[in-house]
């Protein structure tokens, strides 16, 4: 590897740490507000470093950070095995849509540089596949995970709590299925952008002095001009 490459896996390796730590710090503060339609779900602020981690250091940085922080939910013991594991597909879900609208960027984008188009293409991207991914997980979650490996009915609670905060009443667990996974799909849409609309003002004046701090440029800046 050239020397500039192994700098910047450098940077982004310590980058990652770093943010990793203040996602841990804002997980033990509580830094979150449940969903009002479905109180269970929080809307977490310990997802910003992250995404922060990824508009600065890019994937790599970003995955270490959120590795780091499912490792922590796991030794803390939040709803661990389960509730970690759910995190981390959600994050690497949203991470991998991000990736894969950069890539689709550098393929449609022609002769000059269009920030905007890479920027609507990474956050379509992260909305879809977070979207996409979280839908099917809650689905088997819902079905298959809770009643067969935890021996609890999900979906009941499911229903319970759905009546409890929109005073609706189901008539079948169909019903309450497909509600379930809308309004988990919606929760997720406003995860993403509470995260990622802080991150994108915090990264935009630190992207201009950061080249000069760490002999790197951004790698939101890199992917909206490469």
């Amino acid at each position: 590897m050239t020397q500039s490459v192994v700098q910047r896996f450098t940077v982004s390796l310590a980058g990652g740490s770093v943010f990793a730590a203040l996602a841990a710090i804002m997980t033990l503060a509580k830094a979150s507000i449940p969903f009002p339609l479905i109180p269970y779900l929080q809307i977490d602020f310990s997802e910003i470093p992250i995404l922060i981690a990824f508009f600065l250091f890019g994937p790599v940085s970003a995955t270490i950070s959120a590795v780091i922080q499912w490792i922590f939910l796991n030794v803390q013991g939040s709803d661990a095995p389960l509730g970690p594991m759910i995190k981390l597909i959600a994050i690497m879900s949203m991470l991998g849509g991000f990736a894969f609208g950069n890539v689709l960027y550098k393929r449609i984008r022609h002769d000059g540089n269009r920030p905007a188009l890479a920027i609507s293409l990474m956050f379509g991207g992260g909305m879809l596949w977070r979207v996409v991914a979280m839908t099917l997980v809650n689905y088997v979650v819902l079905l298959y995970v809770g009643p067969v490996f935890f021996g609890a009915d999900y979906l009941g609670f499911a229903k319970f709590t759905l009546e409890q905060t929109t005073g609706w009443r189901f008539g079948n667990d169909f019903m309450v299925l497909g509600y379930t996974l809308i309004f988990t799909a919606v929760y997720n849409i406003i995860s993403l952008i509470v995260a990622a609309i802080p991150a994108g003002l915090i990264i935009t004046p630190v992207t201009k002095s950061f080249k000069h701090i760490t002999s790197v440029e951004a790698w939101l800046v890199r992917s909206t001009r490469s």
